[in-house]
């Protein structure tokens, strides 16, 4: 069986910000960061998902900064703008991270607003980040999109597209058969898996939130009852299961979320059909959408 750290990446989200929908911790303390890190690091985790931002009350916050001690360790996505919310250009940007984190160069750097640019916007991102290649500042490039349609026009837009990364869960299974990911991935495209547990609503059937109560959630809670499973179990099952699936990101508030995320990453994967807990209400899906 492969390392149970060998595909999954540590998101700093969490570092910068209360994100999450479940998350009632907030922001992690520099303890926390520390005590995650170092458990990553001896689980085998050797990638970081992370963001800059220019605003430190918002999204990433300070993720960047408390990252660089153990940088060098990690191969690092990132994210860069190309529209309107960018205050820098995209190779800048890029730049600028790797500044902050105090590395040469990336594993990945990402598109964030892709859904939202402009033909020529999106034209010109994709040539500064292939520009960015050029340099040797990241070592792929490529979109974080949410459809088939927005990987479609990734293709067609970008030369070569080094990385993409897409949510997927047991009741987010859009991109599941799409002959887009099935293709990306046979041409060598790293197709990154984020929201795996959709924001941890799919992990607590109890935490209280009007979206716990959606009826597709309720679904797949009763489906893990039915079967005896964990909902991590599941989710990570469900993600790893997908033919196209490379690195999944897991964002987590302490160690003790890390190890039980890396030991049921290990365990024997769950048998099972999934189609039934499909959603098709992208209320639900995109959080986007979500009327916090």
């Amino acid at each position: 069986m492969p390392d149970a750290g060998s595909r999954l990446v540590l998101g700093t989200a969490q570092w910068g910000s209360a994100y999450g929908v479940t998350n009632a911790r907030g922001a992690l303390t520099d303890a926390d960061v520390a005590a995650v890190v170092e458990e990553a690091l001896a689980r085998g985790v050797t990638m970081a998902d992370t963001h800059r931002t220019t605003d430190p009350s918002h999204g990433y916050g300070r993720a960047l900064s408390r990252l660089r001690p153990w940088a060098g360790r990690f191969r690092v996505t990132t994210k860069v703008f190309g529209g309107p919310s960018a205050d820098l250009p995209a190779l800048a940007q890029l730049e600028a991270t790797l500044e902050e984190l105090g590395v040469p160069a990336v594993h990945a750097c990402l598109v964030h607003d892709w859904s939202a640019l402009s033909d020529a916007e999106a034209a010109a991102v994709a040539e500064a980040l292939a520009e960015a290649v050029h340099q040797g500042l990241a070592a792929r490039v490529g979109v974080s999109a949410y459809d088939a349609e927005e990987l479609e026009r990734a293709e067609r837009v970008f030369d070569r597209l080094g990385a993409v990364q897409v949510p997927a869960s047991p009741v987010d299974q859009r991109l599941r058969h799409s002959p887009v990911t099935a293709r990306l991935a046979a041409a060598g495209t790293e197709v990154q898996v984020r929201s795996a547990f959709l924001q941890g609503l799919l992990l607590d059937p109890a935490a209280g939130t009007p979206l716990s109560n959606h009826s597709d959630v309720r679904a797949f809670h009763r489906f893990c009852e039915e079967r005896g499973v964990d909902p991590l179990a599941a989710c990570l099952s469900f993600t790893r299961g997908l033919p196209w699936a490379g690195p999944v990101v897991v964002g987590v508030t302490s160690a003790a979320e890390l190890a039980q995320i890396a030991d049921a990453w290990a365990a024997q994967p769950i048998d099972d059909d999934w189609a039934d807990l499909a959603s098709d209400d992208i209320d639900l899906v995109d959080p986007r959408r979500w009327r916090r």
